[in-house]
């Protein structure tokens, strides 16, 4: 089964005006880049933000099968 956001992300960053802070938690993640990602897009989902390319991937480039 998958991982919501909220099992991921700390409760005070699920809102809109942390996308940065969320985008940095991320990429600070040792995990793969596809788990990293599906845990961005269930955030945004959540909070009703719309991320970039640019944003997806540099979460996308940080999992640890990217390195």
């Amino acid at each position: 089964m998958a991982k919501s956001a909220t099992d991921i992300i700390p409760e005070q960053f699920m809102d809109a005006q942390f996308s940065g802070q969320v985008i940095a938690f991320l990429k600070a993640l040792p995990v793969p880049s596809e788990e990293k990602l599906n845990v961005l897009l269930a955030w945004a989902k959540a909070t009703g933000v719309s991320l970039s390319s640019s944003q997806r991937a540099a979460v996308s480039a940080s999992g640890t099968d990217s390195i």
